[in-house]
Formats: structure tokens, C-alpha cells, sequence
């Protein structure tokens, strides 16, 4: 069951008219996690309900006098606001930061995230960009300019990326100061000074016999200027193996620079490949811009999920590879380069070529060298190793002192099948270090991502009777981890009266629930 969200519309805006539909849900003893009321509508987040009790409440809800109709709904207008708004910023290629009237941080951006805060999945909404960057300079220039639509900039070193910062006030209707947007240009210095890349293959953790063989046909390729052509499945360190490769071969003290073809607009990929010519878009800078084959000249281009990359993206990438000449998107000047290209991708690659989806002479060029990752559940050997890496990582991160893993908890690593691979793994055993109470991590710090799925043969039930086991093996799985039926209510987000219901439905009793 999930929570509910619903829409209310009236006919008339009369009062008392929303303390009527409450008194309803009230009656049902129905949790309100939200809710904002308007002239003529109301939304409203209700904790998840039972089916039958849903229908008896939109039912009275519709009998109610005054409002027209009841409907339910994905997301809220501001939601669907707010998930456009955070889609467009960030396939922006730079970064952008949205800030109070008093300078607070309202929004950052991807780009932001990664090259400006360097956050590290921790919020800092709602802290004041000083405490990151000295923007007073901006903030006063742009206070005392006449201008309501004016822009101010200023050059600002960070990490060690120059930035063009530019500040501008966004006005409404009325002309009144909503907030400012902060945007961050890098400026094209020392070219290797921008991709630190200090991965080697003694930091890819293994002891398997598979992944042994993959790094020793890494190290073998890194004496090569050949392309080489990583695949595996999303997870399993692709990029890991394309930076140590680069950094075991000639061209390790020229520049690494990584691009994951999949996560970027095919019309932007393209210039950000091959770069434009100043004047080519609106928008774009007036002096052009580099691509990425001009900006690694004399070291490594690695090109991630290079399987999505669009047909006549392919076709121009292999002119490149075959001429060793880039042209910028609206010149008709070539440009001289000397990358060696690295490319990976987590699907069939021959299956696509056969599909006439990726072009089989591209292929050729890019797979001289091939190396295939093992994912995961084939060498659960490495779990072992895996788990002292991580636990050790997580352990200083979170301040605690972790020395040891209970046999439960390790079989419960190793029984399971890991989709998403060492990505997952790290996030898993992330989030037990940070849930243990004792020295040692307990199966009950451990919440696999795809752990709901029964254990029982599901073939022959009903889409009902497969549901209901999916619902019963949450419970029972919540119930274990949990001190009381109350908790375990708040943990899975439900009223202790509903779940008290579902235990009865499902014969599950608390004293017993470690037979289940």
C-alpha cells in the first residue's frame, strides 16, 4: 500500500465546507501527512488505506454537499513543478544554484553538486551560500546596480577549477525580488590541472580468480595505445578499470577525461564530444568551446554506456578515430588529435549490432582490446574482502567501531544476488554501519534492496495471492526488526490499527514471529 494523494474540487467556496471532508477521514481513522487548501480545491496526502475502507470513504466523501468531485492523483502541482524544474537544471552542462532573497540555498543542480559543494548526499538547503563561497562581492555589486535584470561576474578559484561565477536577480510579475540565480562557467586553464584521476588497479579490491584475470588483462592492455572496450553489467567498476588502465600506460601524466553518453541530450553530447564555434547556439559562449577530444590531447577519452550514443553520433566518432582530426560543430576547420579511447557499455553489444542499433565498422574500432567485468553473484569469493573495504570506509565516515561481521549476517551477503552489483554492496553495507548498535553488524542492520520477493513458488497464483505473500513477508520481515508492533507500524509507514489488522488477517502472531 502506498500513501494516497487526492484532489477535492467544490462547486462553491462556502464555510466549513474542508472541516466536512477532514470529519470523514477522521471517522476512518485516517492519518493526514499533508495537506493545502485553496479557493474551490483541496489536496491532501493521506497515510496508505485499505482498499475497502477507501471505497467507503470516497463514497461519503462524494455524498458530501458542495464539492463536485473526488480525484486521485501522482503528484501534487508543486511536485510536478519541482520534478520539471530539477529536470531541466540538471542536463544543464554547467553549474546552477538557486538562492533566497537573503542568500540562502534554495537549489543546486548536478553539476553544482559535483564540482562546486562536493556535497556528498548531504542537504545543504537552506544554508547560506557564504558558508561555502564569499558571494558578498556579488551579492552588494548586483544590490547597487540600477538595473533589475542586471548580471554581475566575477572569476573564482575552486578546488582547483577556475569559474566564471555570474549572479542575477529573478523578478516576477510585479517586479518584486523572488530569488537570485548563481551560475558557475569552468574557464579553460591548464587543461590537466582539471582531471585528477589517482585510481590504479591496487585500488580495485579482489581476490576472485575471475576479477584477478581481468586485472592482469588491464595491465596487459595499459602497455597498448589500442582502444579497449570494457563491458559488465551497471555497477560492476567499469570506470574503475578505464582510469587504472590510463594510469598504468604512457599517457598517465596527460589528462583522463570520462563522459557517460547515456546521461546526456544527444544535441548537447555532440558539442560536448566534438565542441562548437563561438556563435553556433543561443546561448552558448561567445569564444566556442572545446570538446572533450581537444581538451585530453595526449591522454585518455572514456566513454561511458557508449552503446546509447545516437547513430549519427557513432558515425561521426569513428570519422574521428579513423582521421585522428576533430571539427567543431559549425566549423569547417579540423583540429589535430591524439587520444587513446576507452569505451564501456552494460549492454549486448553484438546483440545491438545485429539489431542495426550500434554500427558494426564502429565496433571493430573501438573493441581491439576487450575486458569483461564479472558481475557480482559470479565471484562471491570477493565478498569477504568487499565487506573489510567498505566496513572500514563507512566505519570513519560514521565514527564508529566496527570489528566484525556476525555469520548470519555474512551469509545473508552471500545468499543474496546483488543486481546491482559492488555499487550496491557499498550502499548496502553503507547503511548497516550506519544502522549498527554494537561492534559487530547484525542481519538486522542489513536491509537488502530486493529482499521482498517470496521465497514460495508464485507459479499458478493469482495476482491477489502473489500480492498478499509480498505483503505478508514485509510484515513478518518488519516485525522482526522491530521492538514492538507500534514500531513496526511507524516503520512501514501504516496506522498501528491497520497493521494489527493485516496480522490478524495473516495469522501472525508477535510471540511467535520468529517461526514465520
Amino acid at each position: 500500500m502506498e500513501a494516497k494523494k487526492i484532489k477535492l474540487t467544490a462547486v462553491e467556496d462556502r464555510p466549513h465546507i474542508t472541516y466536512e471532508a477532514l470529519s470523514v477521514l477522521h471517522k476512518y481513522d485516517v492519518g493526514l501527512i499533508w495537506m493545502e487548501v485553496y479557493a474551490f480545491v483541496a489536496y491532501i496526502k493521506l497515510m496508505p488505506v485499505e482498499d475497502e475502507i477507501w471505497e467507503s470513504i470516497k463514497k461519503e466523501l462524494n455524498d458530501l454537499s458542495g464539492w463536485a468531485s473526488l480525484e486521485e492523483i501522482e503528484l501534487f502541482p508543486f511536485e510536478e513543478k519541482d520534478t520539471e524544474m530539477k529536470n531541466v537544471l540538471d542536463v544543464i552542462p554547467h553549474g546552477v544554484t538557486l538562492l533566497s532573497r537573503t542568500g540562502d540555498i534554495k537549489y543546486f543542480n548536478n553539476y553544482a553538486d559535483d564540482k562546486i559543494f562536493n556535497t556528498k548526499g548531504k542537504d545543504i538547503t537552506g544554508i547560506n551560500i557564504n558558508k561555502y563561497l564569499d558571494c558578498n562581492k556579488l551579492l552588494t555589486s548586483l544590490k547597487n546596480n540600477k538595473k533589475k535584470k542586471a548580471i554581475v561576474n566575477e572569476k573564482m578559484t575552486i578546488g582547483r577549477q577556475l569559474y566564471e561565477v555570474k549572479l542575477q536577480s529573478i523578478i516576477n510579475e510585479e517586479n518584486v525580488l523572488s530569488s537570485y540565480l548563481l551560475s558557475f562557467y569552468d574557464v579553460d586553464t591548464d587543461v590537466y590541472d582539471r582531471y585528477d584521476n589517482p585510481i590504479t588497479f591496487n585500488d580495485i579490491i579482489a581476490e576472485s580468480n575471475k576479477m584477478l584475470e581481468a586485472i592482469e588483462r588491464g595491465k596487459l592492455y595499459s602497455a597498448s595505445d589500442s582502444p579497449v572496450l570494457i563491458t559488465g553489467e551497471s555497477g560492476t567498476g567499469k570506470e574503475l578499470f578505464a582510469r587504472a588502465i590510463h594510469n598504468e600506460s604512457k599517457r598517465k601524466h596527460k589528462p583522463f577525461v570520462a563522459i557517460n553518453c547515456a546521461a546526456i541530450p544527444d544535441q548537447l553530447l555532440e558539442s560536448e564530444l566534438f565542441g562548437y564555434e563561438g556563435g553556433t547556439f543561443t546561448g552558448g559562449r561567445k569564444e566556442g568551446k572545446a570538446g572533450i577530444f581537444e581538451i585530453a590531447n595526449g591522454g585518455t577519452i572514456f566513454l561511458d554506456e557508449i552503446g546509447d550514443m545516437a547513430s549519427h553520433l557513432q558515425a561521426k566518432l569513428l570519422r574521428v578515430l579513423q582521421e585522428k582530426k576533430v571539427r567543431r560543430v559549425g566549423s569547417p576547420n579540423e583540429i589535430n588529435v591524439d587520444v587513446r579511447l576507452i569505451s564501456a557499455t552494460n549492454q549486448n553489444i553484438d546483440q545491438m549490432v545485429k539489431n542495426k542499433e550500434f554500427r558494426l565498422e564502429l565496433l571493430f574500432r573501438i573493441n581491439i582490446f576487450n575486458i569483461n567485468i564479472p558481475p557480482l553473484r559470479e565471484r562471491k569469493e570477493d565478498l569477504p574482502i568487499l565487506y573489510e573495504h567498505y566496513a572500514s570506509i563507512h566505519s570513519r565516515r560514521y565514527h564508529k567501531e566496527i570489528i566484525g561481521i556476525d555469520k548470519e549476517a555474512m551469509r545473508k551477503l552471500i545468499n543474496y544476488n546483488w543486481p546491482g552489483n559492488v555499487r550496491e554492496f557499498q550502499n548496502v553495507l553503507e547503511r548497516a554501519v550506519a544502522l549498527s548498535t554494537t561492534k559487530e553488524i547484525m542481519p538486522k542492520d542489513i536491509f537488502l534492496n530486493y529482499d521482498i520477493i517470496p521465497e514460495e513458488n508464485s507459479d499458478g497464483k493469482t495476482l491477489k495471492e502473489y500480492l498478499e505473500l509480498l505483503e505478508k513477508k514485509k510484515i513478518v520481515e518488519c516485525l522482526r526488526q522491530s521492538k514492538s508492533i507500534r514500531e513496526a507500524a511507524k516503520n512501514l509507514e501504516v496506522t498501528h490499527t491497520l497493521l494489527i489488522n493485516r496480522m490478524k488477517k495473516y495469522k501472525i502472531e508477535m510471540k511467535n514471529i520468529s517461526n514465520y
